[in-house]
Formats: C-alpha cells, sequence, structure tokens
C-alpha cells in the first residue's frame, strides 16, 4: 500500500495515520519554511523519524500551500508513477491522510483522491474524540470506471491523451498522431471530439499558431492565423492522466 500525507503544523498526524495501515512507501506533501513555522524543515525531521522508526521508505514533495492545481497535480503523478512501476497496483491500494496542511491543501487532497478513486484518512483529535481508533477511513463517493456509451467516449479520451503527448498542437499535428494509433479508426471525426473536449473546459482552442521564426521588426515569433492552437485545460490534465474518468463527463 502507498500512502500520501499532508502534513502542516501537527506532524503527528502523519505518524498516527500510519498506524491504520503500514504502508510500503509514504510520500509526505509540505511547504516551504515561513517566519512563523519551519514547515520543510520539520517535514525533514519527520521523514528522518519515519524511516528510521517505521523502517518505511518516505519521499518529501514541496508544493505551493495555495495553488490547487500544483497539489493535484503531485498527488495525481504520485499515484500515477507508482501504478506505472507496479501495474498491480489498484486504485484501493492508495491512501490520502487528508489531516494536515492548509483547507486548501485538504480540498486539493480530497479532489485528487476523488480523481483517483484512492482511500482517504483523516486523524481525529485525540483529545476530543473517545474512540479507539483515532484513524478513521472516510466514505468517498464512487466515479464510474467505465459508460455506456462505448467507443464515442474511450476515442475522446485516447484524443485527449494524444494533445497531453504533444503538449499543444494544430488540428493537422493532432490527425498524424491519431492516424499512428491503431486503437483508433483512421476516418475519425476529429471535429465532434475536440468540441465535446471544449464543451466540456477540457482543452482550449485559439486562433493562431506560434511558428519558430521571429519578426526582425517586432522581435516576436511569427503567428501562422491560418492554423489553431489546441492546448489542455487544468481539468484536462487531470482527465488525460486518468481516462477511466471520461464516461462519467462526456
Amino acid at each position: 500500500m502507498i500512502q500520501i500525507s499532508l502534513v502542516g503544523l501537527t506532524p503527528v498526524v502523519v505518524e498516527e495515520g500510519l498506524r491504520k495501515s503500514i504502508p510500503e512507501k509514504l510520500y509526505i506533501i509540505h511547504t516551504k519554511n515561513e517566519s512563523n513555522y519551519k514547515f520543510e524543515s520539520e517535514a525533514k525531521k519527520l521523514q528522518n523519524k519515519i524511516e528510521k522508526q517505521y523502517k518505511i521508505l518516505t519521499t518529501l514533495l514541496k508544493v505551493d500551500a495555495f495553488d490547487m492545481d500544483e497539489i493535484i497535480r503531485t498527488i495525481l503523478t504520485v499515484i500515477s508513477q507508482e501504478k506505472k512501476q507496479n501495474p498491480k497496483l489498484t486504485k484501493k491500494d492508495f491512501a490520502i491522510n487528508i489531516t494536515g496542511g492548509t483547507k486548501l491543501m485538504v480540498a486539493a487532497a480530497s479532489t485528487a483522491a476523488y480523481l483517483a478513486g484512492s482511500r482517504v484518512y483523516y486523524v481525529m483529535e485525540s483529545s476530543k474524540y473517545r474512540g479507539e481508533d483515532l484513524v478513521k477511513e472516510l466514505p468517498m463517493p464512487v466515479r464510474p470506471e467505465d459508460d455506456n456509451r462505448g467507443n464515442s467516449s474511450r476515442t475522446t479520451a485516447i484524443i485527449l491523451e494524444k494533445i497531453k503527448k504533444l503538449k499543444k498542437c494544430t488540428n493537422k499535428m493532432l490527425l498524424e498522431e491519431i492516424r499512428k494509433d491503431s486503437r483508433l479508426k483512421k476516418n475519425q471525426r476529429m471535429e465532434y471530439h475536440l468540441k465535446k473536449l471544449l464543451q466540456n473546459d477540457l482543452i482550449t482552442i485559439t486562433a493562431g499558431w506560434e511558428k519558430s521564426t521571429v519578426n526582425q521588426r517586432t522581435g516576436k515569433h511569427d503567428i501562422d492565423y491560418k492554423k489553431r492552437t489546441i492546448r489542455l485545460t487544468s481539468s484536462g490534465e487531470y482527465y488525460a492522466e486518468f481516462p477511466g474518468l471520461m464516461g462519467s463527463i462526456i
């Protein structure tokens, strides 16, 4: 099992979270040092303590306490990379301890947990809770893994993955990628799928394509206005990482 834990002013909640189920690996998400509290320094002390006392491989990940996209992306990247290293891992092999950190960090971690379908832990305050088990596994809404729309949403998800791979692209570049993929029919209605992605705020399409050549007069890159630029939005990044979610929105 892999555990991802937020840490803030009370590092003890990270240790308490380990007692629910001892993980093989632990990722601690922390923020930078501040004048009133050395968050990063305390996270390093906690890492050393856990590795020595619990013998758990522990990795520190620093994030901006108020950047929701960064926090969500950090958690989803950990889950994605761990799954690539060990394809046998399922969504229930990941647990996120959301007790520590800012309220925004908790909200971001909860969102990531929903997207990834992972388990969520919360550590109760010992001074206010009378139960024996301080660590509670929170009920999370079950998201659909598949949908009844068949190949349509699957194709849209694959096209979203292609855009992620290219980072930004024109229609022609995307079409060339689609034609290389044996999972997709060669005569795909690309505009149909792009329209669905655009309607769900997963991509942006803007007029013009920035060329590699630079205008000597303006010092800026030349723009080819006969082409369009296609990019993922922040939400698109998440759904491209977890394409199984596409059926729930498209």
